[in-house]
């Protein structure tokens, strides 16, 4: 495939391993800035290939509908919170989720709220009642634009926080592990490629039951209650945190040979 890399967006050991993995294979490659939220890339793209794929910001998915890029993006947009949790169940380490707009929310205490969906409006995370209630009415009575198309009527998921003892990353491809990473520990974050079988196993069982696509990021982690989904990402636009980048690259070219 021809790989479309948008600039300065991963950070810069992430960038070297990509392109280092790209070039070991000797696979087309160009460097693009995009322009945010449209997803316009500059310079106009020209393939070295007959399939391409997109590596950077969500928007690129916009650019590869456009050009009709196979696979382009692996856009997961509509497999939202709902979907998965039709899918996975209890799995879900959020199951308990209410789902309702924005501008509806209110909280009587610390809670977890993110979209439902993988948009990127924002980055989810345990909010106090007080703090989220003064960015509610900024956003919903002064109109405040975030630069991320957050509004009043975006659909979110809201629940009581959980204990967390470990978080991990995988990245899946036609249905197997293509690599993995811990990326953090706690509260702190910590990167590392060694990741215990039984969160293998957890995240294979996962995926035989259901796939949001071929290719797609997998989010778990490790609770007093087991193994626990945490969220779906879009492959293109995850980090890399100590994944294998290399593994990753193959297991892509495999898939869309």
């Amino acid at each position: 495939m021809h790989w479309i890399l948008q600039t300065n967006l991963f950070q810069e050991a992430e960038w070297a391993r990509l392109v280092e993995a790209l070039e070991r294979f000797d696979l087309p490659y160009s460097v693009h800035k995009v322009i945010p939220f449209v997803g316009e890339l500059e310079p106009v793209p020209v393939l070295q290939a007959t399939k391409a794929v997109c590596f950077g910001s969500y928007s690129m998915r916009h650019s590869a509908k456009a050009y009709g890029w196979t696979p382009g993006v692996y856009d997961l947009f509509d497999q939202d919170f709902l979907v998965q949790k039709a899918a996975w169940g209890d799995r879900m380490l959020n199951a308990d989720s209410r789902v309702m707009a924005f501008q509806d929310v209110r909280l009587d205490g610390p809670t977890f709220l993110r979209p439902i969906d993988d948009s990127k409006y924002f980055a989810g995370r345990v909010f106090d009642a007080d703090e989220f209630e003064a960015w509610r009415q900024r956003v919903c009575d002064l109109d405040e634009d975030y630069g991320t198309s957050l509004s009043p009527t975006t659909q979110v998921q809201l629940c009581t926080p959980k204990t967390i003892h470990a978080e991990y990353r995988f990245w899946i491809a036609g249905g197997e592990i293509a690599t993995k990473s811990l990326y953090k520990l706690g509260s702190r974050v910590v990167y590392a490629s060694d990741v215990d079988d039984r969160l293998d196993q957890f995240v294979l069982q996962a995926v035989a039951d259901w796939q949001p696509h071929r290719a797609f990021v997998i989010d778990v982690c490790d609770t007093p209650e087991g193994p626990r989904i945490v969220e779906i990402n879009t492959i293109n636009s995850a980090g890399f945190y100590a994944g294998d980048v290399q593994r990753l690259v193959e297991a892509l070219e495999d898939l869309e040979r």
